[in-house]
């Protein structure tokens, strides 16, 4: 893929696409990861290490990134695609 192709009205809207699904996938991924844990196992925020709430943020980064790269193989059929007319 070349990088001219993201500089296009179609190619921004792709990027766009793509850091919106990001933020959305760190919200409602974080949320379970953090929110549900302090809910459910009536946990206060405070008592935990620090080494633990490391663990938890790196592995809220990598789902949310795992889970936007499985979502830009079918936006970027849906929005790159030269064949497609928008």
């Amino acid at each position: 893929m070349q990088l001219e192709q993201y500089k296009t009205k179609k190619g921004k809207r792709f990027i766009l696409a793509l850091v919106a699904i990001f933020v959305i996938a760190l919200a409602l991924v974080g949320h379970a990861a953090f929110g549900t844990t302090v809910q459910a196992s009536d946990f206060p925020y405070d008592s935990g290490s620090a080494s633990m709430r490391i663990m938890q943020a790196v592995r809220v980064l990598v789902y949310s990134v795992v889970f936007t790269l499985l979502s830009a193989i079918p936006l970027g059929q849906l929005l790159l695609d030269p064949a497609r007319e928008s």
